[in-house]
Order: C-alpha cells, then structure tokens, then sequence
C-alpha cells in the first residue's frame, strides 16, 4: 500500500493509535527517507523490543514523561550499554517528531527527551604497514582474491560504505569515469572521486571478467549475481586472520582508514565530511577530530615556542 493511501486511512483517526502512528513512520522511512536495509532492521528492533512495551497502551497523544521515565528505568534496569540507550531514545524523539511534523498530531515535545551523554567513539584503522600485511595476504592467483583487491582498495581509496561499493555497476569503470555520483545513506547524494591507484585495480580485476552482469562485484559461477552484503563478513574475517593483524577488519574500518588518513595529511575536516558523504560535520568531527598521546606529544615538543630563547637550565 502506497503511504498517502495509509495516511489517508489513518491520519484522522482519533485517537491515533501507536501501531497507526509506527506503521506510517516506518513507511515514511522506506519511501520518504530511503534508509538502508541494516538502519531499518534497527529501527524495528528497538520499536519491538523496547518502545512497543511501553507505548502500545499509551494513547498517543497522552504520552507524558511518566512514560518515558519508566522506559529509562527499565534501561538501566536491564544495564543497556549507554550507546543502545542512546539509540532507543533517538528512534522515540524521531517517531515523535515525525507525528508532529506529518501527521500534525499534538505529541510530547521529543527535544523534551534528553540523550545521554555518549562517550567518545573509538576509532579502529589501519596503518600504511596494517595495510601492507592485509594487501600481502589476498592471493592474487585467484579470480575471488582479485575481487577482494579491487573492493579493498576501493574502500580504501573512496571512502564508500560497503553498501554504497556494493550498489555500483561496472559501467561506471567501463567508461572510465574517475568520478561517480551516488546515493548514499539516507538519500543523500554525492559524488564520489576514485583515486588513480582504486581505479587501477577495479580495472585489472574487470579485465578477468567474462560475464555480462552488470554489477561491479559479482559472484563466481556461470550465472553472477551481485555480491550481498551478507557474503561480505566472511571473506574479511578470513583474510583478517591470514594477515595476522590484531585489529579489527571490516569494510568501515577502511572508510576509518580513508578519513583518517586524509586528516593525518591535512585535509580539512569540513572537506572530510563532503567527500565521506556525512549530513552533519558534527559527526565527522565526533569521529576524526581525536588526537593520539604521540601526536600531542609532538606538537608540544614541535610547535610550543614562546618567549625568549631559553637558556641553559641551571
């Protein structure tokens, strides 16, 4: 059913009903705010498990704090890790939201709901010598290992979400476009600039194709289909362990890895933020703008000059 023919159905039922209410949001999320597969088994999750529980019995619009505060406690209660609590919080401000702004419902004020305070993110990513060991251990003897090569250093040299590498056709390489423009995460569109070195190995990867699928990552076999995400954790778990890294290996530690290294090479962070496709700077700052202990050592050491020169210590 297409959402106006639902909200048409629903929007002017008194009182509104939270499964009414939850039912167009989540339509709303699909059709109006494209949310990728992984965003929406999120979304569902926390209405099951956590704001369902607790609203399904609540009249909407006689939502009150009492409510909300039953909801925390039983968080706390259950000793949710601050971030899921933070998660559950958000999707309720964003349902809330939603029924003010859409279907004009008079609902509790969702900037009323205060966050917690989340602690700062810790960012895994690779070294130039990391890298090395993980390129090492693809064995390029093999159509599959040529495939890993090519994502993995286009990962590494666009910064692409594995859903967004993933989405792409060939035939952006085939015309030799250095330059792509996608959809990324929540519709946003962008254009995506592949350096020299990615765009050589997706190039020589193609070059041992014999197929006709148009996707850009496809799977062996005599009829390939485009990759899934789904297949992606195994091939990453496999060469994580062939290359003896302690780190983490996944297709974002990679974009980590990209942002990471364009910063450490003096990019702005507001160009940071354009080129890894983020809405808000505030997340690219929240991730990128930590410093290590040896960065802030050398800077002290480096940069700290003031005052006269000094002179022998007595």
């Amino acid at each position: 059913m297409l959402l106006h023919d639902l909200a048409h159905r629903t929007i002017y039922a008194q009182p509104m009903t939270f499964d009414n209410a939850y039912n167009l949001f989540l339509a709303h999320a699909i059709a109006d705010r494209a949310y990728a597969p992984e965003t929406l088994v999120k979304l569902k999750d926390c209405f099951r498990n956590w704001l369902a529980p607790f609203l399904k019995a609540v009249e909407l619009q006689g939502l009150s704090f009492l409510e909300v505060t039953s909801l925390r406690t039983a968080m706390l209660q259950k000793r949710l890790s601050v971030s899921r609590q933070y998660a559950v919080l958000m999707w309720l401000r964003m349902f809330l939201k939603f029924c003010r702004s859409h279907l004009q419902l008079e609902v509790l004020d969702p900037s009323a709901i205060a966050l917690p305070a989340r602690p700062a993110p810790i960012v895994s990513f690779l070294t130039n010598s990391d890298i090395d060991r993980v390129l090492s251990a693809i064995p390029m003897n093999t159509y599959s290992g040529k495939r890993l090569r090519a994502l993995i250093e286009l990962l590494l040299g666009t910064g692409l979400r594995i859903s967004e590498a993933l989405s792409l056709d060939r035939r952006h390489f085939d015309d030799r476009q250095p330059e792509i423009d996608i959809v990324g995460k929540g519709g946003v569109r962008r254009k995506v600039f592949i350096s020299a070195r990615a765009f050589r190995w997706v190039s020589l990867y193609l070059g041992h194709r014999r197929d006709h699928c148009p996707a850009l990552f496809v799977t062996t076999g005599n009829q390939p289909t485009r990759v899934a995400r789904a297949d992606i954790s195994r091939f990453f778990i496999r060469l994580r362990k062939q290359a003896g890294i302690d780190k983490p290996l996944t297709p974002h530690v990679l974009r980590h890895t990209y942002c990471t290294t364009l910063l450490n090479n003096g990019v702005d962070i507001t160009f940071i933020r354009d080129l890894a496709g983020h809405r808000d700077i505030s997340t690219t700052a929240r991730y990128y703008l930590g410093v290590d202990d040896k960065k802030l050592r050398d800077l002290v050491d480096t940069r700290l000059n003031y005052g006269p020169p000094e002179h022998a210590a007595p």
